[in-house]
């Protein structure tokens, strides 16, 4: 058995070659994980603008409740700007541009009531430069959601 491990052993160590392939094949290893996540950046960057979209649209929704006033907003290529009895009342901003198709309503057709239900239904989509949502306004439920196409 002795005979057997000392085989496989090698007294002197890698050689030359051998370590230059080793070191070769750790840095491969090491570079993958950082190519895919910078590949992946610009598109979480989309991704939390759209999320942001749509957090701030609930908080005018709450706003609209909390202080029992009409709410509207008005949306400009990277702002939100929300309306409480027509007086601007808050200016949210996003990192990138954003860009608003009507499918059956406009965002600056949203308007929550005073108990902060929508004055009415409807969907409209957002797009970045890759990534695409639809945001849905629902009535009833009062529910801001959104999906990826």
């Amino acid at each position: 058995m002795e005979k057997m491990l000392s085989s496989f052993r090698a007294d002197d160590g890698f050689t030359f070659i051998e370590l230059l392939l080793t070191i070769l094949l750790l840095s491969v290893l090491l570079l993958l994980p950082i190519v895919y996540i910078s590949e992946n950046e610009p598109i979480n960057e989309e991704k939390a603008a759209i999320a942001k979209l749509r957090e701030d649209l609930v908080l005018a929704q709450h706003i609209a409740m909390t202080e029992g006033k009409k709410v509207t907003v008005s949306f400009e290529e990277d702002r939100l700007v929300v309306f409480a009895e027509k007086k601007e009342h808050s200016t949210f901003r996003y990192p990138l541009v954003l860009e608003m198709e009507t499918v059956t309503m406009s965002i600056n057709d949203v308007v929550f009531l005073e108990n902060g239900h929508p004055q009415r239904s409807g969907s409209w989509n957002v797009a970045t430069s890759h990534v695409t949502a639809r945001f849905s306004l629902q009535i009833g439920k009062g529910r801001v959601s959104y999906r990826e196409l």
